[in-house]
């Protein structure tokens, strides 16, 4: 039987370092190759992001790439932080590569990649239990890598989609990807310190029953092979969904607490 996994603020990520890595992996490759075969009127072309271009969006991710590969490291962060906002710092930092071809983009992300999976790899084989900062406070620093595959499955996703390309990816990416979306869309029960629980038949490949929850200060999202829960449907459609992507929540999981729709509206606007 597969081994169920999970990820929660205070424990990090429920997978073993060489299940994580190798998820990590197969995701970079992957993506690498993409956007390496893309033509310039593709990277030109709008993203679902729609003040980005295919371009911009892959700038943003190779910019969250070395954000996350400077953390694990323990090195200076690439970019001033100030105080993170995530509708006006990503802006910021896409400034700096500006003129940039895509080639140098793919570079970036690729090098950032390979320097991320060798620190995942070494910290999680160590047992670093440490926390660190993730985009909405302090967690287990394995969240925040989790938040930057996250963000790039997504928006690669955002690249492809519109220009017509199929978007795949494994069973295991698609897991790791419904597990931290409906992690993230039980964080403003955090912010308002009220407590939460949701669970969601995910279906099609790599689909489980993912259930969140957030309890006096801890957020976590676990899956298990059973549950009784009248909301469910294709895995890759409703992460689009939490993320304020494609069809609404309203329309895929009718009946969904409003606590999730909350923090896909705050995406999508």
């Amino acid at each position: 039987m597969t081994a169920l996994w999970d990820v929660s603020t205070d424990q990090g990520v429920g997978l073993s370092a060489d299940e994580f890595v190798d998820v990590l992996s197969t995701h970079h490759d992957r993506v690498v190759g993409a956007w390496q075969a893309l033509t310039p009127e593709q990277w030109a072309a709008p993203s679902r992001n729609t003040a980005w271009s295919a371009h911009d969006t892959v700038r943003h991710v190779a910019d969250a790439m070395e954000m996350g590969a400077a953390a694990v490291a323990g090195d200076p962060a690439p970019f001033t932080l100030g105080v993170f906002d995530p509708n006006s710092t990503p802006d910021l930092w896409l400034a700096e590569s500006a003129a940039d071809a895509p080639s140098r983009t793919v570079e970036r992300y690729a090098g950032a990649a390979q320097r991320l999976r060798a620190g995942v790899g070494e910290r999680m084989a160590a047992g670093d239990s440490s926390t660190g900062m993730t985009v909405y406070g302090p967690a287990h620093w394995t969240v925040n890598v989790v938040h930057i595959f996250w963000d790039s499955w997504l928006h690669e996703r955002d690249v492809l989609l519109p220009l017509g390309l199929a978007a795949e990816s494994t069973s295991e990416e698609q897991r790791v990807a419904a597990l931290y979306g409906l992690l993230m869309a039980a964080v403003p029960a955090r912010m308002m310190e009220q407590p939460f629980a949701a669970t969601i038949d995910f279906t099609g490949s790599g689909g489980r029953f993912v259930t969140a929850v957030h309890e006096a200060g801890v957020v976590s999202s676990t899956e298990s092979n059973r549950s009784d829960t009248d909301l469910g449907g294709d895995l890759c459609s409703i992460v689009d969904a939490l993320a304020g992507r494609g069809a609404t929540l309203d329309e895929l999981l009718p009946g969904a607490p409003d606590m999730l729709r909350s923090f896909a509206q705050f995406l999508a606007g």
